[in-house]
């Protein structure tokens, strides 16, 4: 699992506003053992859902298709390309 830096997260991206207003330190390391361990929770479940969502079967196999559809359209645009280049007359390139 990708190594998660916690206090960045917290201090970078959790608002002031939310920090003040439920009454939170601006610093991750000022938090109590309980608060930091809730945000790390937090921030792991997160990342679990993100990957999960983001490598859903369905969802894969899509990209995969439109992978190969878009593949097959560059294979013969270069074909088509390679047929236009080798008709020219040499002396015109």
């Amino acid at each position: 699992m990708t190594k998660i830096n916690y206090q960045q997260i917290y201090e970078e991206e959790v608002s002031e506003h939310a920090k003040t207003s439920s009454e939170k330190p601006a610093r991750f390391f000022e938090l109590s053992h309980q608060d930091r361990t809730m945000v790390e929770d937090l921030v792991d479940a997160g990342y679990r859902r993100a990957l999960e969502d983001n490598l859903d079967p369905g969802i894969l196999a899509e990209t995969a298709a439109l992978a190969e559809e878009m593949s097959e359209q560059l294979r013969q645009f270069a074909s088509m390309l390679q047929s236009y280049v080798s008709r020219q007359d040499p002396e015109d390139v």
